[in-house]
C-alpha cells in the first residue's frame, strides 16, 4: 500500500481523519477501530488493516509484554516512519490517561512490530526534546489529529517513543 502524507490523501481519507480527530469521532474510534484492525489481522495476517486502508495512514501491529501480567499483548498503532525505526505516540485519542501499551513498553522495552506483513524485533526508547519533536513532526505528516489529542489530553505528556529495529 502506498502511504500518503496528509496533503496527498484523497478527500474521503482526509474527511475520515478529521472525524477521528474530533471528540465524538475519537470516542467511537477508541472503542471500534482497534477491534476492527485486530479482527482483520487475525483473519488475514500481513494484509492491509482497515484503518490503514480507510485513512491512508501507516499502521503496524505492536506486540508488547504486559507490565503486570507478563503476557503478550498486541495492539494496532499508527506509525511515524523514521530513518532509524518507527515513532509511536501514546495519545489514546487525547485521553487523560495513557494506553496500556505505554506502561508495557516502559516496563519491557523489547517488543515486536509487524509492518506490511514483516515482523521486526524492536527496542522502544521513550524520547524527549528534539527526538520527541522529530517523532511528532513525522506523525503530523500523516495525521494532523495529534494536535487535537494534545489539547484534549489536559497537559499530559502523550508519551513519544522510537521503536528501533534490533539487529540479529
Amino acid at each position: 500500500m502506498q502511504l500518503r502524507p496528509v496533503d496527498d490523501a484523497n478527500p474521503v481519507q482526509r474527511a475520515l481523519r478529521s472525524v477521528v480527530a474530533s471528540r465524538p469521532g475519537a470516542w467511537v474510534s477508541k472503542r471500534v477501530l482497534h477491534r476492527l484492525d485486530l479482527l482483520a489481522h487475525r483473519l488475514a495476517p500481513g494484509r492491509t488493516l482497515p484503518s490503514q486502508w480507510l485513512a491512508a495512514v501507516p499502521v503496524g501491529m505492536l506486540t508488547t509484554t504486559g507490565a503486570r501480567s507478563g503476557q503478550p499483548r498486541t495492539v494496532p498503532l499508527m506509525l511515524a516512519p523514521l530513518e532509524d525505526g518507527w515513532g509511536v505516540i501514546a495519545s489514546r485519542y487525547g485521553s487523560a490517561t495513557p494506553p496500556a501499551w505505554y506502561f508495557n513498553l516502559r516496563a519491557h522495552p523489547q517488543a515486536s512490530l509487524e509492518v506490511d506483513g514483516v515482523v521486526h524485533r524492536v527496542r522502544a526508547e521513550q524520547v524527549q526534546g528534539p527526538d520527541k519533536e522529530r517523532v511528532r513532526e513525522a506523525a503530523l505528516e500523516y495525521y494532523r489529529g495529534y494536535t487535537a489529542y494534545e489539547e484534549r489530553a489536559g497537559g499530559r505528556d502523550l508519551g513519544f517513543f522510537v521503536l528501533h529495529p534490533e539487529r540479529d
